[in-house]
C-alpha cells in the first residue's frame, strides 16, 4: 500500500516537471517563431528607420526605366542573367537551415566574396582557404612575390569558393555587384573554368567597415603605398565606362603616391567616395557611370536604396569593427566553422591618420552614402545575431530533453 501511495507520488511530481519543461519549451518555442516571422518586418523598420519617406526599391526601378535614360538596361542580357541566378540569402537559411545552409560536399554550392577596399577583406579571403574546417580543402601554393593562389574543388571538380585566392580576380579587379551578379559573371565564370554549363547557388558574403575609418584607410594606402586600383575595369550595363564617364582623379603614368588627404577629397570623381554603396548597389538601375543624365539626389536615393536591397539578399555580411562576433555568425548561419580566430588575423599595416576637423566635415560629406548604409547595415547585423542566438538557445534546449 505504501509502495502504491509512493508510486503515484512520483508520477504525479514527474508529470509536473514535465508539464513545466512543456511549458518552458513552448514559450521559447513561440520567441522563435514571432523572431522568424517578424524578421523581415524587422529589418524594414531598419530600413524605414534610416532612410525616411523614400520610394521603395521597385519605385525606384521602375522610375529608372520608366526614363529614356533606364532603356537601354532594362532587357539587357546581363539583366536576365542575374535574375534567373539562384542567390540563397540569411532568410532563406534561417528560415530552413535543412535544404538551404551551405553545402561542401554538394555540388551546387558556392561561397562568392564581394571585396570592398579596406574593410578586412584580404584578411578574410585568406582566412576562407587557410582556416575553414571542410572536408575538400583548399590547395594552396605560393607564387612570385608571396602570392597565394589555391584551388578550392570538389573531387568532381566543381568550384565551390569564388574569390580571390581561389579564383583571382576573375570579374575584373575588385569587381562589385554589378560585375559579379547583376553581369551574370560569376556563373559564366565558373561554367568556363569547370568546362559545362551547371545550376548553383551562389552564397553572396562581404564584410563592410565604419565609413570613415575606411575612407581614410583607403587614403593612407594611396599615399603610401601608390595603389590606385587603375586596372579595374567597372564593367557596366555591357561595357566599359567612357572617360567622360569616369574621369580620372591622377595621371596614371606618374600615379597619386604622396597625394594630399586634402587633393584626395577636392577630386569629384575620387571612387573612395560611398564606395562600400555603390560597389553594392546595381548600377545598371542608374545608368552606369553615366550621372549627367539623372538628378543627382534620385540616382543617389536609387544607388543606396539598391545597396540596402541587396545586403539583405547576402548570406553572410560582417563588420570589421566587430571581428569575433562576424565569425560566429559566419560560422552559425552557414553550418562552417574556423579552426583559428578571425580577430587575431585583423592586423592593420597603415599608418594611423587623424584628420582635421575640417577634413573630418569633408569626409562625411562626400560619404553620405556610406554612413546611411553603414547604420542600416549595423540594425541588420544586430537582428541576425539576436536571430542566431535564438537558434543556439533552442538548440541547446532541445538537445537537453534528448
Amino acid at each position: 500500500m505504501a509502495s502504491e501511495k509512493w508510486h503515484k507520488k512520483c508520477a504525479k511530481r514527474g508529470m509536473n516537471v514535465f508539464v513545466g519543461c512543456v511549458t518552458i519549451w513552448t514559450f521559447l518555442l513561440s520567441i522563435f517563431l514571432i523572431g522568424t516571422n517578424t524578421r523581415e518586418d524587422a529589418e524594414n523598420n531598419v530600413l524605414t528607420r534610416t532612410t525616411p519617406r523614400l520610394p521603395s526599391l521597385t519605385q525606384m526601378t521602375e522610375f529608372a526605366f520608366g526614363n529614356s535614360i533606364g532603356n537601354a538596361n532594362k532587357h539587357s542580357t546581363a539583366s536576365a542573367a542575374h535574375y534567373q541566378q539562384t542567390i540563397l540569402s540569411f532568410a532563406h537559411i534561417t528560415q530552413n537551415p535543412d535544404n538551404y545552409r551551405f553545402k561542401v560536399e554538394g555540388g551546387q554550392d558556392v561561397l562568392v566574396f564581394l571585396h570592398i577596399q579596406k574593410t578586412a577583406g584580404t584578411s578574410f579571403e585568406r582566412f576562407l582557404v587557410r582556416h575553414l574546417n571542410v572536408t575538400h580543402q583548399c590547395k594552396c601554393v605560393f607564387g612570385e612575390k608571396r602570392k597565394m593562389k589555391c584551388q578550392c574543388r570538389r573531387p568532381i571538380g566543381r568550384i565551390w569558393l569564388f574569390s580571390r585566392y581561389s579564383t583571382g580576380w576573375a570579374c575584373n579587379l575588385h569587381a562589385d555587384y554589378t560585375e559579379l551578379i547583376v553581369s551574370g559573371c560569376v556563373n559564366n565564370k565558373l561554367d568556363v573554368r569547370e568546362g559545362k554549363r551547371h545550376k548553383r547557388r551562389l552564397f553572396l558574403t562581404t564584410f563592410l567597415r565604419d565609413p570613415i575609418d575606411r575612407f581614410v584607410s583607403e587614403y593612407t594606402h594611396v599615399s603610401e603605398r601608390g595603389a590606385t586600383w587603375a586596372r579595374a575595369l567597372h564593367f557596366c550595363g555591357g561595357r566599359l565606362p567612357t572617360p567622360e564617364e569616369l574621369p580620372m582623379c591622377f595621371d596614371p603614368v606618374v600615379g597619386w603616391g604622396g597625394v594630399s588627404l586634402d587633393e584626395f577629397l577636392a577630386c569629384p570623381y575620387n571612387l573612395a567616395f560611398n564606395r562600400q554603396t555603390r560597389m553594392l548597389s546595381d548600377l545598371s538601375l542608374v545608368n552606369c557611370y553615366n550621372s549627367s543624365a539623372m538628378d543627382a539626389i534620385v540616382r543617389d536615393r536609387i544607388i543606396l536604396e539598391s545597396a540596402k536591397f541587396n545586403l539583405r539578399q547576402f548570406a553572410f555580411f560582417g563588420l570589421k569593427e566587430r571581428m569575433a562576433e562576424s565569425q560566429l555568425l559566419f560560422e552559425k548561419t552557414l553550418g562552417l566553422t574556423f579552426d583559428s580566430d578571425l580577430s587575431l588575423w585583423n592586423k592593420s599595416k597603415s599608418a594611423h591618420v587623424i584628420p582635421t576637423r575640417r577634413q573630418l566635415d569633408l569626409i562625411r560629406q562626400k560619404n553620405a552614402l556610406d554612413l546611411a548604409l553603414y547604420d542600416f547595415a549595423r540594425g541588420i547585423f544586430e537582428l541576425r545575431l539576436s536571430q542566431i542566438g535564438r537558434r543556439v538557445l533552442l538548440l541547446n534546449l532541445h538537445l537537453a530533453f534528448l
